[in-house]
């Protein structure tokens, strides 16, 4: 039975789709029915999907990257007006025809190879946002379970951890480390396209609209692509989560699901207890992306895996696999590389008499070492300008530093060997980044004397280079900052998801952070009351464009949702079809005006208040003295 949806008007309303498409596919796999979806176009092409692919990926590192065409986020889109950025994008739907994309070459990590990248152009990007998020809760709802790669709310240490657990539940240490070789060139659009069909994806138009993402060229080769994926698409990675679905499904049928007839029970333990009595080979598959190992209890039962694998690749998928990075290792004796870390067991007390270590990948620290060791050397030039910004810019330096370094240890700290993988590079570091400072009279003081990173630096009396700025004291943050977090290494729930109420409270729990407030799009229905007592309305304006452009109209939703819907004058709750959003400071270039601190969400009558420059000292001393801040804003430029 096809599924019909309704076009979303609001975000609240795409959410609720998103919602009904996760849980009727749900509903459809949990009765042994293939699920078929239509009408998806109608959802990818609204205003308010529209509205949220620009916003996320105006929030990408690289949103500012040209394309092939010339055009860039800010110039051709949020500084365009917003009716006609809505509408070329829905256009573009009904008439696709992607741009070439424009290939780069980035360093592999820890590699000397060069690593193709496809840049689409930014109306393909998103255009291609559109259609992931239309149609990822359909396929989220049968991805596989332990598949952790560019999916929503999982990521690499869930990987690792599970990769821990089987191993050290079942005591089999034989592993097979899965590499197939130019993965992303060699994917075969029929294939893919076939298997999204097979998913539930049947909207013939949005099927045409990817099968034509993937064949755009590449402007240098001047020809369609006829296999492969483009590394750096938006959808990219979620087509590759469906082009190894197959592959999930078929090892996961030959062991993990496996349907055992007389099975009385459906308790897990009792499934597990009757596979282990059986005479199959046993597979625990655990994939990230491409990468992906399997746990077996032999050396002649990986053999044997490996073979079915790389038979099975080639036949169903067109793969290959790479015969060099493709081990057969005995986790007892040696250690496997993934997502990052490497992972082997010791002797210790355990029930299978060995216990789990990792620790970080050697070859890929030490390369992310390197980086910032660039970076305390780029520190150590700026002695050259002692004086004026030099400062400034050293200052500005070690927080550059310092993320790079609280980034390395947020990844690793989940690895049981973390504390003496890094410590053994901090003293470098340390040295280095004390070389950088001592022209500016830096010196090396405990760490909880320096006045950056206090929740972590309080913690610590390890000496470390510092620097003092206005009478702050700025330190070079340590490696040696770390330890083993436990609460990381707890396995992925399967009923943590985006897609359900369920879901949202797991992942509210575990991370202790909020879901995403939904966009107040009824505000977009009333675009004209947003500043009638400004002049820049006015026709004429040089600045009206400046001022009520695309991004305007975009951020001052957020806006209200960061004001929690209360007017910044008086304090009351203001409807979101009345509102009335204020510049703070419309002097700004149109790069700042229209940032989000930037807009302040109010009533009319409000609004009024600042714009008049009449006494209102009558409403009250707290409000009078708002109306006084935001007037000093406005003029204090002048």
């Amino acid at each position: 039975m096809e599924q019909e949806l309704d076009s979303p008007k609001e975000e609240l309303d795409f959410r609720r789709v998103q919602d009904k498409l996760y849980q009727v596919t749900c509903d459809f796999i949990k009765n042994g029915k293939h699920p078929s979806f239509k009408g998806l176009l109608e959802v990818a092409s609204s205003t308010p999907v529209i509205l949220s692919a620009i916003h996320k990926i105006k929030a990408n590192k690289g949103s500012e990257t040209k394309g092939v065409d010339g055009e860039s986020m800010r110039n051709n889109f949020l500084e365009n007006d917003f009716n006609e950025v809505i509408e070329r994008v829905k256009e573009s739907f009904k008439k696709y025809k992607p741009v070439p994309v424009r290939r780069v070459y980035i360093e592999k990590p820890g590699s000397t190879e060069l690593r193709p990248l496809g840049i689409p152009a930014i109306i393909d990007r998103i255009i291609q946002e559109c259609i992931r998020s239309t149609i990822e809760p359909i396929l989220e709802a049968q991805f596989f379970k332990h598949s952790y790669g560019f999916r929503p709310i999982r990521d690499a240490h869930m990987a690792l951890n599970r990769v821990t657990d089987i191993v050290h539940k079942t005591g089999y240490h034989w592993i097979v480390e899965g590499d197939i070789r130019k993965f992303f060139d060699n994917v075969n659009h029929r294939i893919l396209l076939k298997q999204l069909w097979h998913l539930g994806v049947k909207d013939r138009i949005i099927l045409c609209i990817i099968k034509e993402m993937l064949e755009a060229g590449i402007m240098e080769e001047c020809q369609k692509n006829q296999l492969g994926t483009p590394q750096g698409g938006i959808i990219s990675p979620l087509l590759a989560n469906v082009y190894l679905h197959s592959m999930d499904q078929w090892i996961t049928r030959e062991w993990e699901n496996k349907k055992l007839r007389n099975l009385k029970s459906e308790k897990r333990q009792t499934f597990l207890g009757v596979l282990h009595n059986t005479n199959l080979k046993p597979a625990y598959l655990v994939r990230y992306a491409d990468d992906w190992v399997l746990i077996t209890n032999s050396k002649t039962n990986a053999e044997k895996w490996k073979w079915r694998i790389q038979r099975f690749l080639k036949e169903r998928l067109c793969l290959e696999l790479s015969d060099e990075k493709t081990l057969i290792t005995n986790v007892r004796a040696k250690a496997i590389k993934f997502v990052g870390f490497e992972f082997s067991v010791r002797p210790g007390k355990s029930r299978q008499g060995f216990i789990p270590m990792t620790r970080p990948n050697r070859e890929k620290l030490k390369t992310k070492v390197s980086e910032i060791r660039k970076e305390l050397h780029a520190l150590q030039k700026l002695r050259r300008f002692r004086r004026g910004k030099g400062l400034e810019q050293l200052v500005h330096g070690i927080n550059i530093v310092n993320s790079k370094i609280r980034g390395l240890i947020e990844y690793y700290d989940v690895a049981t060997n973390v504390h003496r993988s890094l410590n053994q590079y901090a003293w470098q570091l340390e040295a280095k980044g004390f070389r950088a400072l001592i022209a500016y009279s830096g010196k090396m003081v405990p760490a909880d004397e320096t006045n950056n990173l206090t929740s972590i630096h309080s913690r610590y009396k390890r000496k470390i280079p510092s620097v003092m700025y206005q009478n702050v004291r700025y330190g070079i943050t340590s490696l040696s900052f770390c330890k083993w977090d436990k609460d990381k290494t707890a396995l992925k729930r399967p009923a943590e998801t985006p897609y359900t109420a369920e879901g949202r409270e797991i992942y509210h729990k575990r991370t202790n952070k909020q879901t995403l407030k939904v966009r107040a799009d009824s505000m977009l229905n009333n675009i004209r009351s947003y500043g009638i007592f400004s002049e820049q309305w006015n026709e004429r304006s040089p600045n009206r464009k400046k001022l009520y452009n695309f991004e305007f109209f975009l951020n001052r939703v957020y806006a209200y949702n960061r004001d929690k819907g209360k007017c910044r004058i008086c304090g009351d709750f203001v409807a979101p079809e009345k509102v009335h959003t204020h510049h703070i400071r419309p002097y700004l270039s149109v790069e700042l005006v229209n940032r989000v601190p930037e807009l302040a969400s109010m009533h009319w009558e409000c609004h009024s208040f600042i714009h008049d420059g009449k006494d209102h000292e009558d409403k009250g001393t707290k409000t009078w003295k708002k109306i006084l801040f935001f007037r000093d804003k406005l003029h204090s430029s002048k």
